[in-house]
């Protein structure tokens, strides 16, 4: 199973060097679930059971018996580098994205600004409230200090100011998931699903500077002190999703969603020292438990809405509100729009069991993470 997550995560930050230039946004998810469209809302929507039940493992108790095999989900999001120049500043999977020897490069041509890129891959199999899902996420975030900024954004001409640098942080992250759910009929109106989610992941970190002497003679990026001299550190660990849903029906009506996620919480954690050399260190945890809430609605016809408050005590420091919408145009065709609060808005169509979706700015978990 390593062997399977490591490649997951070799696919999701290669696609970034492979992506069609035409897809050139700040985030795009192909194959993904009909939420991806709608502002990441729905925890609390069946429908799509093997994309949604990693979100709200109660809905695998929702789903018909049979077998389903969820469409690969391929996603990427750009963020102040545009796609056509990802090959000459991109690294690979065994640097977790980091190129070392092009970051004096990105330091000259991105060092105006924040920048992050990412990319990310999923599939899984369902069979009578049984699930099996596979998924490897990878985001690499630049850094540049005020100094770096200011002489980039004049031109980077001329010798390299004294006290320039980038940090540059890589986080990846391979994923087996193992679900099951099942629904219980209760006194009154409304029956519950219950769903656990049980998962073997491996996370991967590096952090890499370029300071004045680094880009003035075009030098491989430093190793930062918490790395020990590796290129990259990585830790194995396990976790348990708990979802419920509360319901009158499997297909239609309101829908009362609560997850914990990560209530047994990987162990997968790193101290990172800070960007532009502050003494100090913080934890980057890519798995924190949070308490989730949500509301959905399918209507017996063609139209459906969905309501989330994610991490809502703000223990992982992602606290937000996301809704979204979907109209059935036709049987083969859907239309979907959503807004995150941290984010912005979403657009996703449906073409009979293909998604496409177009975010704003959505950091997602490892963006949480990677937030110095």
């Amino acid at each position: 199973m390593s062997i399977l997550m490591h490649q997951s995560l070799r696919i999701a930050v290669s696609l970034l060097v492979v992506a069609p230039a035409a897809l050139a946004s700040a985030d795009w998810v192909i194959g993904s679930g009909p939420n991806a469209g709608m502002g990441r809302a729905g925890l609390a929507l069946p429908g799509d059971t093997i994309n949604q039940g990693r979100v709200n493992p109660a809905i695998y108790g929702l789903a018909p018996s049979g077998f389903r095999f969820q469409f690969p989900r391929f996603s990427f999001r750009l963020d102040g580098v545009g796609i056509g120049d990802l090959e000459d500043v991109f690294g690979d999977s065994n640097n977790s994205g980091l190129d070392a020897s092009k970051l004096s490069d990105i330091a000259r041509q991105f060092g105006d600004e924040d920048i992050e890129f990412g990319a990310g891959v999923g599939l899984g199999l369902f069979f009578s409230g049984l699930a099996i899902d596979f998924s490897g996420d990878a985001i690499v975030s630049g850094l540049p200090n005020a100094t770096l900024q200011n002489w980039v954004d004049a031109g980077a001409a001329g010798a390299v100011p004294v006290g320039s640098r980038l940090d540059a942080y890589g986080l990846g992250k391979g994923e087996v998931g193992f679900g099951y759910g099942k629904r219980f009929n209760t006194p009154g109106s409304a029956d519950i699903s219950v769903g656990v989610r049980a998962k073997i992941v491996r996370s991967y970190y590096s952090h890499r500077f370029a300071d004045t002497n680094t880009i003035q003679n075009n030098l491989d990026g430093v190793l930062a002190p918490e790395m020990g001299g590796n290129d990259v550190l990585d830790e194995s660990g396990f976790g348990l999703d708990l979802g419920f849903i509360a319901s009158s029906s499997k297909t239609q009506g309101l829908f009362f969603g609560a997850t914990v996620e990560n209530l047994l919480e990987p162990k997968t954690s790193f101290q990172g020292t800070l960007p532009n050399g502050i003494p100090g260190t913080d934890t980057v945890r890519p798995y924190q438990r949070t308490v989730n809430l949500g509301v959905g609605y399918l209507s017996p016809k063609n139209f459906h809405v969905a309501a989330d408050l994610v991490d809502v005590f703000n223990g992982a420091g992602g606290k937000e509100f996301r809704a979204g919408a979907q109209w059935s145009v036709t049987k083969g065709l859907a239309l979907r729009g959503g807004y995150e609060s941290r984010a912005g808005f979403t657009f996703g169509v449906g073409l009979g069991g293909f998604n496409l979706a177009l975010g704003g700015n959505s950091a997602g978990q490892l963006g949480y993470a990677l937030r110095f």
